[in-house]
């Protein structure tokens, strides 16, 4: 996408035309809710490291932002809570900031590197903090597949059952998934190899949980590089039996199923962050639509340095603005999308004069 911008005026145009039109885009919400992490991996732009300084975001700055997102044309009801790792906080704060999310009825993401199975006090913690969660469940079938389905009910019969009723009946008999995620970072590139392990005894441990078996979407994500390893060390691994593997190269997705619970692992190509000019980065900051019927993705990034910016498709978060005011106050969502849109300009015209 950056190449086709010939001047600053050109990305200006751009920026505006993105920012003031979301209601075209997929809005998601991600919270880097701590910088500090377990592990100190190469491969983290985010730089966390276990002696860090703690830096979170508070949950009333969370609650907020939930609440301003929710009137946001476009957005999602799509959340991740990243970090650092989310487990290296208090696990009764990320419990409490999950239910804020799904209390909503939103999808909820939990991103982790999945070392927390490894120390028993942690790993009780955590399971007893999922197990409390209650996500409820969003169905897989698209809009216009229910469209289409409602399409095909005659008019009279729709008008006597009553559309609501069709819609309940929809949620009853059509397939559903979980409203929450567990997203394990598993390779041998970024992350230390024992990650293989770690994410073989998660999965083990949910699956052998009847409710959470029921309840959880667990998910790994892995990069190209390490694909041979990841099939080495988790779909070979003797603790777990895999069944019905099933491999979609179109969206670098694997589906196989453990213990009677459904597991996706995901791959994608490694970016070298420190290596992509600037301008490149500024300039790709909208997202691939994941489902290829919007214009793309549009994903506001919050830090735990009290920043907001868009995640650009390189990994790294772009046009940051502080999302508190010089009173301390928090700035509203409007405020804010204007903020970041002056930013990336700036930026963009900073980089590409030197």
């Amino acid at each position: 996408m950056s190449e086709i911008f010939n001047d600053t005026g050109d990305f200006s145009a751009r920026v505006s035309n993105v920012l003031n039109n979301t209601k075209d885009y997929d809005v998601d919400l991600q919270f880097y809710l701590t910088d500090t992490c377990n592990l100190g991996c190469n491969g983290c732009y985010m730089k966390s490291k276990p002696m860090l300084n703690r830096n979170i975001i508070p949950a009333s700055d969370i609650n907020f932002y939930l609440d301003e997102f929710a009137n946001v044309p476009g957005f999602y009801n799509t959340v991740v809570f990243t970090g650092g790792e989310i487990f290296s906080d208090s696990v009764i704060a990320l419990e409490r900031n999950s239910h804020n999310v799904l209390d909503r009825g939103w999808h909820l993401q939990l991103k982790t590197n999945g070392a927390w199975v490894m120390q028993p006090e942690l790993r009780t913690s955590v399971i007893r903090m999922l197990d409390r969660l209650d996500p409820g469940r969003g169905l897989l079938a698209t809009e216009e597949d229910m469209k289409r389905f409602l399409s095909r009910i005659p008019k009279p019969v729709l008008k006597m059952l009553g559309r609501d009723r069709v819609v309940k009946l929809l949620f009853k008999f059509m397939p559903s998934a979980s409203l929450l995620d567990l997203a394990v970072s598993v390779d041998d590139k970024l992350h230390p190899a024992e990650s293989a392990d770690w994410f073989a005894n998660i999965v083990n441990l949910i699956s052998r949980d009847g409710y959470l078996r029921k309840n959880l979407n667990l998910k790994s994500f892995t990069v190209n590089d390490s694909k041979k390893f990841f099939e080495d060390r988790v779909l070979r691994h003797p603790e777990l039996k895999i069944k019905k593997l099933e491999s979609y190269p179109e969206t670098g997705c694997l589906k196989y199923n453990v213990n009677g619970m459904p597991v996706e692992s995901f791959f994608g190509d490694f970016v070298d962050v420190d290596n992509v000019p600037q301008f490149k980065k500024i300039s790709e900051f909208v997202l691939p639509s994941v489902e290829g019927d919007t214009a793309g993705r549009l994903v506001y990034c919050f830090h735990p340095d009290k920043t907001v910016g868009l995640d650009s498709c390189y990994l790294e978060s772009v046009g940051r603005v502080p999302y508190l005011d010089a009173a301390g106050k928090r700035k509203p969502f409007a405020q804010i999308n204007q903020e970041i849109g002056q930013k990336l300009i700036t930026d963009y015209k900073r980089v590409k004069t030197k």
